[in-house]
């Protein structure tokens, strides 16, 4: 089948370009002598996360709770939940997946642990904690320093939970576009962890394991010899944001971009302006409008939950009617969850489908 067939809209990947992605983020890590865990948030796909794990990733970090759920059910044995998982309900429900897979679950508060303990103790289960440390982004996670040393006592302390390490996550910053200003940032982050990190060691308890990153500081998380393992997620696909941004040689991020989304003309109202298909529902807006490709003196805007117009600034319009327009969305995470399928291709022919089963598992 070739792409231009496909009913719109349609969210589409370059396989080839994602492949190649796939494989520079195994180079940066290997080069590094670290593992990386890569992010299924970006993708949402038991597919794609077996693809990661042929391809040499140790594992892959969830979001949520129920992401981790979908990918246990199709047979994913290490998955770190990178987001506390907070309630009896929901830790029953972790407790349960960790019969089936390796279950490491992040946390920053006393009352959780205490929780978590006394749920692992009636499953009969002892999943790995990874304590998170607040290192610039002012989300989750402790203040670095003797309270995350307090906390690690009490997961020690506690019979049904093992101490796994550390997790310290800016993403603040991932997007920072001069690359001095988001290596200076960066290191700092990890600077953070590795001292607390540190302070734990000193005070005789075992710490081996440091995660965090992101696909923006890849390349300087794993040139800071502090972190043990990386988490990107994004780098799969790209974005227009990431595309800004810059790299360590001065040039663009070395990642492609794989992702777009395919929209269909349905109208031609005027001569210089056309209406797609493709509305608020079709691609995620929170990282502003989507840009076009090829598509010289357009200017876009949505027309709805269902439309979308470009309008040509010379008044003539060159596409017809059931033409089709590309787009990259402004964030890749937010715009896959709106849909079910990728539909993968190669030069202008469809080659697979890979399923977002955990799109809208957010509890």
């Amino acid at each position: 089948m070739k792409l231009e067939q496909l009913d719109t809209p349609v969210l589409v990947v370059d396989e080839d370009a994602f492949l190649r992605n796939m494989k520079r983020m195994q180079e940066i890590a290997a080069g590094a002598g670290i593992a990386y865990r890569p992010h299924a948030k970006a993708h949402k796909s038991p597919e794609i996360t077996k693809m990661q794990l042929d391809a040499g990733a140790v594992g892959v970090c969830c979001a949520k709770l129920g992401e981790a759920e979908v990918l246990a059910s199709h047979d994913i044995k290490d998955i770190l939940i990178t987001t506390p998982v907070i309630g009896i309900s929901k830790l029953t429900r972790m407790m349960q997946i960790a019969n089936k897979a390796k279950i490491s679950v992040v946390a920053d508060n006393p009352d959780n642990i205490a929780e978590m303990a006394a749920v692992a103790q009636t499953c009969g289960v002892r999943p790995d904690v990874v304590l998170e440390v607040d290192v610039g982004q002012g989300r989750c996670g402790l203040p670095p320093g003797d309270s995350v040393l307090e906390l690690a006592y009490e997961v020690m302390n506690a019979d049904w939970l093992n101490f796994k390490g550390l997790q310290g996550y800016q993403g603040a910053i991932q997007m920072t576009a001069s690359f001095a200003e988001r290596d200076a940032a960066a290191r700092k982050a990890v600077g953070l962890l590795t001292e607390t990190a540190d302070l734990i060691r000193s005070a005789g308890l075992p710490l081996d394991y440091l995660t965090g990153g992101g696909s923006g500081t890849s390349v300087i998380d794993a040139a800071s010899a502090g972190l043990t393992e990386l988490q990107p997620g994004g780098y799969l696909f790209m974005d227009s944001r990431y595309r800004e941004i810059e790299w360590d040689d001065g040039n663009s991020i070395p990642f492609e971009q794989s992702l777009t989304l395919m929209a269909s003309v349905i109208s031609l109202p005027e001569p210089g302006r056309c209406i797609l298909d493709m509305g608020l529902k079709a691609i995620s807006t929170d990282g502003g409008p989507p840009a076009p490709i090829d598509m010289p003196g357009a200017e876009f805007k949505f027309a709805g939950e269902e439309h979308s117009e470009l309008t040509f600034a010379n008044g003539n319009c060159p596409l017809k009617l059931g033409d089709k327009v590309t787009f990259v969305p402004t964030h890749c995470d937010t715009t896959v969850n709106l849909y079910d399928r990728f539909v993968a291709y190669s030069g202008d022919e469809v080659v697979d489908v890979w399923n977002i089963t955990a799109r809208g598992r957010v509890q």
